[in-house]
């Protein structure tokens, strides 16, 4: 089956001949709808079933050709052999795939494939964490339920019409099957978490055939009032739905949606807690977030942010909170009563992310917002952010290829908002010389940090660093091209108007340079 994939996805016309493409898909419909005892126990083949149809499904050369062709034209093209081809795919496939069979593949990959295992259970409660980021990053190939999982979605997405009502259908019925107040893992509660994830996964179609405030007020809300342990297989179902469904959220139900999340966050499950927390981020950065309605549950998302940090083991998890942490500085603009609390969290993450770079960008990229955030008021975190800074900007750090652009970005951050030169930041000038020395790759960001130096630092700037300031404009004005040359002119420009006297000897063999 797998050889049959691969050939599928490089000659989709070959194989979309009536002796190949039909009995493949019949065969693979049939096995993945009603598979014979033995298919289950050989969960890669079943694997491979779902990825042929799901191919064959979005195979853009199976798209059926409106476009037409030259009246009389004697010559067939290649161009009209494919589009006949395409043409003659789908009307196979329209064929292999009547209303009913559509509707029973997509019970079936609900009901059967969607369900969570005993084994999927046991890693839930033994290894939450792990569990969290197996659903989240896992290949959809490698592991049924993720591919049953993408199947459904492309199902849906060319036949939402059909479909709508009917997963609509289904999750009314385990709804009703199962009531909020049942704790015990029954079949019924499993799939009531198989629903309310077909329900997720395709939101941007379902909302046509579900009313989002309806659901949340007369059932998910519901859901969060049972704290009983097994629950966590429905809380984090319910804080997976709420961050996909976020642009389907209405501004009367902004506030309770946002109080679920920040109780999710406390869970007792770290599966659940970060779930949230991937959720609360898409709710943050949406287009149509109330900052009005979120304010007042800052600190306790805070407190929660960091809580969470120290429970989680695994590296992605920190990452995952961190991210958090950085949007909500860059979109909630009450942060000065938790500049503290921040500040000893950043200098602690720092210094437990030694090597983990992706982390430290994360950071890195957290404490630009802050100090954006901060304005005028940054000074009063130098010192945990100034050391952090020359960590980023090290040209001798091991991980400065990972981390450069983004401590470039920080420093200039750092600049614009300083309210006077400090020592210690002016020590930091000649880091540009060698970085500029090893590549033009952030130029641009480079000749802001330049003007910043310029304008803050004035005469005392020039004077500590006048053969750098020469040596940096040499190197970008004998090496960059003529778009790097336009960026730096105003650099130049500046130099001269600040300091008119001084300049132009300092520079000259910058001014005299000839392309």
């Amino acid at each position: 089956m797998k050889v049959l994939v691969t050939i599928q996805g490089r000659h989709p016309y070959s194989f979309g001949d009536k002796s190949v493409l039909p009995p493949v898909m019949d065969f693979c419909l049939n096995t993945i709808s009603d598979p014979d005892p033995y298919i289950l126990s050989f969960e890669q083949f079943l694997i491979q079933c779902m990825v042929m149809v799901k191919c064959v499904l979005e195979c853009k050369e199976y798209k059926l050709n409106l476009t037409g062709r030259v009246m009389d034209e004697s010559v067939i093209t290649i161009d009209q052999m494919k589009k006949n081809i395409s043409n003659a795919v789908g009307g196979v496939l329209t064929s292999l795939l009547p209303s009913d069979r559509i509707i029973h593949l997509c019970n079936v990959l609900i009901r059967r494939y969607f369900v969570l295992t005993a084994s999927d259970l046991e890693e839930l409660y033994q290894n939450p964490e792990s569990f969290h980021h197996e659903q989240d990053m896992v290949q959809w190939t490698e592991k049924l339920r993720p591919c049953a999982e993408a199947l459904y979605i492309v199902l849906f997405e060319n036949h939402s019409q059909l479909l709508g009502p009917v997963v609509v259908s289904i999750l009314q019925e385990a709804m009703n099957a199962c009531p909020t107040s049942v704790t015990e893992i029954t079949p019924g509660l499993l799939l009531k978490d198989a629903a309310f994830g077909a329900a997720a996964y395709v939101y941007y179609e379902l909302s046509n055939y579900l009313s989002f405030k309806d659901w949340f007020n007369g059932a998910l809300s519901l859901e969060l009032s049972n704290d009983h342990p097994n629950m966590c297989v429905i809380h984090r179902k319910v804080a997976l739905i709420l961050g996909q469904w976020v642009s389907e959220i209405k501004a009367d139900t902004k506030r309770a949606v946002y109080c679920s999340l920040i109780r999710l966050l406390q869970d007792k499950n770290l599966s659940v807690k970060l779930a949230a927390c991937r959720s609360l981020c898409l709710h943050v950065e949406d287009a149509n977030f109330s900052e009005q309605d979120f304010v007042d549950l800052l600190p306790i998302c805070f407190d929660s942010c960091f809580k969470l940090v120290e429970e989680v083991q695994e590296f992605d998890s920190k990452v995952q909170v961190l991210n958090l942490i950085s949007v909500l500085i860059g979109h909630v603009h009450e942060i000065i009563p938790f500049a503290n609390k921040l500040v000893q969290f950043f200098q602690k993450v720092w210094e437990e992310a030694s090597g983990e770079s992706l982390l430290q960008i994360q950071l890195l990229i957290a404490l630009r917002n802050f100090v954006v955030e901060l304005g005028y008021q940054s000074p009063t975190c130098y010192n945990v952010l100034l050391p952090i800074l020359r960590g980023g900007i090290d040209i001798n750090s091991p991980d400065i290829l990972n981390l450069l652009e983004d401590g470039m970005l920080l420093w200039e951050a750092t600049l614009s908002h300083a309210p006077a030169m400090e020592p210690r930041l002016q020590a930091y000038f000649p880091c540009l010389v060698e970085i500029m020395e090893r590549s033009f790759d952030h130029l641009q960001v480079a000749v802001n940090i330049m003007e910043d130096y310029i304008i803050l630092g004035g005469t005392e700037f020039l004077r500590m660093h006048a053969s750098s300031v020469a040596k940096v404009l040499d190197l970008i004005v004998g090496n960059v091209n003529d778009r790097g040359l336009l960026s730096t002119l105003p650099v130049i420009d500046i130099l001269v108007q600040c300091f008119p006297a001084e300049v132009p000897p300092l520079i000259s063999s910058t001014l005299q340079w000839k392309r």
